[in-house]
């Protein structure tokens, strides 16, 4: 059975007269006329011997020996480097890796060297690929020197340039990859080279890509849109040009960049964006809010002395109106402290003096002060807590307000005839405390939230709740000033179950 050989080289006449030399030796041969084009005969149908030219265009000889030397299943077919450059570049050559090396000539010199150069091979391959054959009567012609050394300076831009930079052919197939578009891309030359280039980057990307290589040559003058583009961890920006405008079919380039860290940038800026827009728009509500809030206890205040003013009020009448007074005042008095406490958190002069602290009798006592409340509102409260607990160390006034903020927001959004449970257990490390009760239950879209500074939970239609949506947030903030946590479960409908931790054994200060 006949050998197999593929000649390559864009110069026809060569290839002609290569086919006729090798059929005259034996061999079935198959002919191609650019690297890109060799590749895919080569792996259609494997060849027994490659003859191959240097400079072609699309994929280069060099490069197309270097695939094929490179290639598991390819690196022991023979590859007989045939070019004119050779004495322009012999040392360059001679470190492709080739089996062999013929320089063209006359005619009858390249026949001969090129039988010689199968004969070495066939007898000592080692030798073959030390030597160039036909060389010694070529001189070096200047202008393939200075397109050599072009080349060369362009092929070391190319390797240091920071971007990803990948040439494609005008069949939209990868034919170069540089070093840092490897690097980007995370994948080997081999398995780019002949790609389409819209299978480059991620499967989900082909059709963003299909659509603005589509748009680049329905408009060669303008340079391709820039894309941004997530590849596994990376962001990456995308630009295309065609490396001809005048002659679409020259083929394209891509330039990839690396924008990961300004895309991450990007996303941070957009979300404080948000989120100052956001406080923005507490800040506003808020001072709405308050200026509500603080107006109505006001209102009631002097309506009700107004009224004790006028002569001949009785004394029934005088209590009444002195309770709303004191009620309204309380209300106002806490509204304050809660603005107070706020304004010392975020100047950070919010202080805590912690001293050994009983939970279950500071807990108790907060229960016992607000009883008339609780028997007002009809709620049934239970009080669990485990036998032997420790002493903590915490500010008992500090803790007392937790207390009452967590206990005052349950009963307020528990209705009449409802329940809530208290629990204080031991954990290995920690004090657990909890409350649990049968409310309204907060939406799982605004449980993240709840600790805001300001932020109210929208009520349903027809329900109203007084609070200025400070307390959960200062609870917050005193338990983390104890070295513990706080947070809060809740199913709607069905109640909220309030937790928050304290040390055993917090440090002192």
């Amino acid at each position: 059975m006949a050998k197999h050989a593929l000649v390559v080289d864009n110069d026809r006449l060569y290839t002609e007269l290569i086919g006729d030399l090798l059929t005259e030796a034996g061999y079935a041969v198959a002919k191609a006329y650019d690297g890109m084009e060799a590749l895919e005969v080569i792996e259609r149908d494997r060849p027994d011997l490659v003859i191959l030219d240097i400079v072609m265009p699309k994929i280069e000889g060099d490069r197309v020996c270097r695939y094929l030397k490179a290639s598991p299943g390819l690196c022991e077919i023979p590859v007989v480097v045939l070019s004119g450059t050779l004495a322009e570049d012999r040392e360059k050559v001679l470190t492709l890796g080739a089996d062999a090396y013929v320089a063209k000539g006359p005619i009858e010199d390249l026949r001969r060297n090129l039988l010689a150069a199968l004969h070495r091979l066939a007898g000592d391959p080692a030798a073959a690929a030390r030597t160039v054959l036909g060389v010694e009567g070529m001189s070096s012609r200047e202008q393939v020197k200075e397109l050599l050394a072009l080349k060369r300076h362009k092929d070391a831009i190319l390797r240091t340039v920071g971007e990803g930079v990948i040439e494609v052919d005008n069949s939209q197939r990868v034919v170069y990859v540089n070093p840092a578009g490897l690097t980007l891309l995370g994948r080997p030359e081999l398995e780019l080279i002949g790609l389409p280039v819209t299978e480059l980057l991620a499967p989900e990307h082909r059709g963003t890509l299909a659509q603005a290589l589509g748009r680049l040559m329905a408009n060669p003058q303008r340079t391709g849109e820039a894309l941004s583009l997530r590849v596994r961890e990376r962001v990456l920006r995308v630009a295309c040009a065609l490396i001809a405008p005048d002659e679409p079919e020259s083929g394209l380039f891509l330039i990839l960049q690396d924008i990961t860290d300004l895309a991450k940038k990007i996303e941070e800026l957009s979300t404080l964006t948000e989120r100052l827009q956001e406080l923005e728009r507490t800040r506003s509500e808020f001072m709405a809010m308050v200026s509500h809030d603080l107006h109505t206890p006001l209102t009631a205040i002097k309506g009700s002395l107004d009224v004790l003013l006028h002569e001949g009020v009785g004394a029934e009448l005088s209590r009444e109106l002195m309770g709303i007074a004191q009620k309204n005042a309380d209300r106002l008095f806490r509204m304050v402290s809660d603005i107070l406490d706020l304004a010392r958190i975020e100047a950070g002069r919010f202080e805590i003096h912690p001293e050994p602290f009983d939970v279950v009798s500071g807990l108790q006592a907060t229960i016992d002060r607000m009883r008339r409340l609780i028997q007002d509102r009809r709620i049934e409260l239970t009080l669990q807590t485990d036998e032997g607990l420790p002493l903590v160390r915490a500010d008992g006034l500090r803790m007392d307000q937790v207390f009452t903020n967590l206990l005052s927001n349950a009963l307020k959004f528990t209705p009449p005839g409802g329940k809530i449970v208290l629990s204080v257990r031991g954990l290995s490390d920690d004090i657990l405390v909890q409350m649990r009760d049968s409310g309204l239950g907060i939406p799982g879209e605004y449980l993240g939230r709840i600790f805001d500074r300001f932020y109210r939970v929208p009520l349903p239609p027809g329900e109203k709740v007084e609070g200025s949506g400070l307390g959960l947030s200062i609870c917050k903030s005193i338990v983390e000033e104890h070295g513990g946590r706080i947070w809060a479960e809740s199913v709607p409908g069905q109640g909220s179950t309030f937790s928050f931790t304290l040390p055993k054994a917090a440090p002192e200060g």
